[in-house]
This record gives structure tokens, sequence and C-alpha cells, in this order.
């Protein structure tokens, strides 16, 4: 049976789609016989910026999503790779791990 990982990431609710999209393209979100699988969760962020974005040390709070997907350990590499590339942040913040999974799936 194949290993497979949970992936979370965030993404600004702006930017959803386009990231969201990319990542399952790349592969992400395959179960069986199902494609493009992810559960969403919308919610607000919030983290210190530097100078660039306002004044030095002032906090910033924006809509996002928290995005989970199932990705094949043998896609997993080019799924995140996808998601640094389309990702709007700098260092996007992301985590996998590996997971079971209820039913074998169809290789």
């Amino acid at each position: 049976m194949k290993q497979y990982y949970r992936l979370d990431f965030y993404v600004p609710a702006s930017q959803l789609s386009l990231v969201r999209n990319a990542v399952l393209d790349a592969g992400a979100g395959r179960l069986g016989h199902y494609t493009h699988c992810a559960w969403e969760t919308t919610g607000r962020g919030q983290k210190m910026v530097p100078g660039v974005f306002g004044a030095p040390g002032s906090v910033m709070t924006s809509d996002e999503v928290k995005v989970e997907v199932i990705v094949a350990e043998d896609l997993l590499q080019n799924v995140v790779d996808m998601l640094v590339e389309k990702h709007p942040a700098e260092q996007p913040v992301f985590c996998y791990y590996p997971v079971g999974i209820g039913f074998p799936p169809a290789d």
C-alpha cells in the first residue's frame, strides 16, 4: 500500500483558488477514484510585520484559508514545490506528516 501524507497550508482568501488549484493539479487530493479532494477552513491569520508592510513591530491580520489535502509520497516533493512557487508569501506556512488512510486506494 502507498504511503500518504497530509499537507496543511494557509493562504490568503484572495489567493485561494490560484494556490489550491495549482497544488491539486500537481497531484494532491487524489485518493482511490477521487481527484481534487481538499478540506478548507476559513479564519483570520495574524503576524508581526517588518517595516516593508507597515510600522515595524505592528501586528497585521488577514482573512486566510487553511487547506488540508492528502498527497501520495511519490508526489509530495512536486506538490510542495508548486505550493511554494504559487503562494504569494515569501515564506508560506505549511506542514506535512505521514497518515494512514481508511481504505486501500487503487494505484
